[in-house]
């Protein structure tokens, strides 16, 4: 029989098509789930996975980014109404765009044409939900006022908790409000939210109220409906009332956007904002500015942000080409230290074991994959199918279990395929594990030979059965539910497979209808010539038609089993009840 590998390897793109939708799965996954060989050879073909993407509605095909020009991509971006919604479900196109250096060339024509919307970013770069939000964070930047952008909250209903708008450490919080109950009173538009955010705001008052902390609630509407003006005011008087005092709104831009001076930020801009607010790595503008850290990316600048913050912290927190130790160096020390497992190298790198200039990732600074930079050789180097045989016969392993619970690394483990028997990544040659282990005979190989063939047959005459016909088949075989069923591993992962599972293996499953009158009872226990309880009970469990008579069958009526013995011409009394009690 040909391997499925081989087959499908041979197979012509419509073949696999019509393979793909006899199986009928839901989506990639659940067809790595039903057939993992076919899986692996659609994710070879790129125009066969294109195909099933767009006739099943699957996940997206492969794309040659680095081909896509500026027309390219805004045609891309406009099936998607947001930024957001794009980075959300085309992951892979949105990474690519960053990559090319065109995306916030792209996001600004995007929000130049009004298809998308524009994002606010206040003065500290931070990035905020709504004008009025952004008003109070740049009257507060300018004003010198220390101050923390969206503080988690101990309130907490899911797995999330909440987060206030702005906190003033030691002083009080900030909630900028979008409408209250008198402010919905005189709107006749209300979104589809309000009810939830009604119900979301007063949770957040009662939650200060309770833990006893002041705050300050802005009230949006009052921008809404009555203008920037007021709104300064309504802002200003609530910061008088807590001894807060803010500068003159005269004299910055408050009320705009620093959107595009966010993205055009240099390197200085950055440094700056890190060393006011103590950061020493980029890894701590991901933790305390996530925005920042998106804007470093998206200009490009991360490299040089990382450099200067080694710089001014007298570190070098990662190992740049010219500056790379020979990989000769690095391999020693992984001898000397025991080393040969990638995470274990990790580990020590970071416990600050090797020399300041060995990197932290050896495949990405050296180009070498782990498996060839410990071993000395390529991974495919593996020893051909009879001298790796060989190797493991000399390990006399008793079964398949113990040869995968036996440590195989380093030494001459490194010449044998850790999965001799996968389709993909083990040895052709493949026959069984007996074989492979040694400990198994000729008439034992054969024997389980002739077993596969026996479950190949039955499954390809499954394939054509009806479900009713198919539980028959089943009972017959002696296999009257899915606990014997299993037993038989493929026919049972072949069954699972068909779409009238759930009713085959329910009526498989379906309980021996029992009698219920004490002449149903004599008339099976006559045709099974069951005369003696003793008889009955030794018999029931491997006998369907006894089955249907409950354990204990004088309950249904006295003397059942007199009447039986009576009507063949027995004696009345249990005589081996008797002899058994003597």
């Amino acid at each position: 029989m040909t391997p499925k590998y081989k087959l499908y390897g041979n197979a012509a793109d419509d073949f696999l098509f019509e393979l793909v939708c006899k199986y009928d799965p839901s989506n990639l996954s659940h067809l790595q789930d039903l057939n993992s060989v076919l899986y692996n050879e659609i994710g070879r073909r790129k125009t066969l996975r294109a195909r099933l993407s767009n006739a099943r509605g699957w996940r997206r095909g492969v794309e040659s980014w680095e081909s896509y020009k500026l027309p390219d991509w805004l045609n891309l971006c406009e099936q998607f109404t947001s930024a957001a919604e794009f980075r959300a479900n085309y992951v892979a196109a949105q990474n690519s765009a960053y990559s090319s250096g065109l995306w916030p060339e792209i996001e600004q024509l995007m929000v130049d044409s009004g298809k998308w919307s524009s994002q606010l970013f206040g003065m500290d770069g931070r990035k905020y939900d709504s004008r009025s939000e952004l008003i109070v964070a740049n009257w507060l930047h300018y004003s010198k006022i220390e101050y923390i952008s969206h503080p988690k909250l101990k309130l907490q209903e899911t797995s999330k908790p909440y987060r206030g708008d702005f906190q003033l450490p030691m002083v009080a919080n900030i909630e900028v409000f979008m409408f209250s109950k008198d402010g919905v009173k005189l709107r006749t538009n209300l979104p589809d939210w309000s009810k939830d955010y009604l119900n979301k705001r007063q949770k957040k008052e009662l939650y200060y109220e309770t833990e006893g902390l002041p705050f300050i609630a802005i009230e949006a509407e009052i921008y809404r409906q009555h203008g920037y003006k007021r709104y300064l005011t309504h802002i200003q008087q609530e910061f008088t009332n807590l001894g807060l005092e803010l500068c003159d709104p005269a004299n910055f831009p408050i009320e705009y956007s620093q959107h595009q001076l966010g993205v055009k930020w240099g390197l200085e801009d950055f440094i700056a904002y890190a060393q006011a607010n103590k950061i020493t790595s980029l890894s701590q503008f991901l933790d305390c500015a996530q925005d920042l850290y998106k804007l470093i990316h998206i200009n490009g600048l991360h490299k040089e942000v990382r450099v200067k913050l080694d710089h001014l912290n007298s570190r070098n927190s990662i190992a740049y080409s010219k500056e790379l130790r020979p990989i000769e160096d690095v391999r020693a020390d992984c001898v000397r230290l025991g080393i040969i497992e990638r995470s274990q190298y990790e580990h020590a790198h970071q416990k600050g074991l090797f020399p300041i200039d060995t990197p932290y990732s050896i495949l990405q600074s050296y180009g070498v994959h782990w498996f060839e930079f410990i071993n000395g050789r390529k991974i495919d180097d593996f020893w051909a199918w009879e001298t790796a045989k060989q190797f493991v016969r000399s390990c006399n392993f008793q079964s398949k279990t113990e040869f995968e619970k036996h440590p195989k690394k380093g030494g001459e483990w490194g010449f044998i395929r850790k999965s001799p028997a996968a389709p993909s990544g083990g040895y052709p040659e493949w026959t069984n594990w007996g074989d492979f282990l040694g400990n198994v005979s000729h008439s034992e190989q054969q024997e389980k030979k002739d077993q596969i063939e026996f479950n190949s047959k039955l499954i390809a005459e499954f394939s054509s059965l009806d479900t009713a016909t198919a539980v028959t088949y089943l009972k017959k075989l002696g296999l009257e539910n899915t606990g014997k069923l299993k037993e038989m591993t493929r026919l049972y992962a072949h069954l699972r497979n068909r779409p009238d599972w759930i009713k085959l293996r329910d009526m498989l499953a379906a309980r021996i209808p029992k009698v219920k009158t004490p002449s149903e009872a004599i008339e099976i226990l006559m045709f099974e010539k069951c005369f003696y309880l003793s008889d009955f009970i030794a018999q029931r469990d491997s006998n369907l038609n006894l089955q249907r008579i409950p354990k204990h069958p004088d309950r249904l009526g006295k003397g059942i089993f007199e009447l039986v013995r009576k009507a063949v011409g027995l004696p009345a009394h249990d005589v081996k009840i008797r002899s058994s009690l003597r």
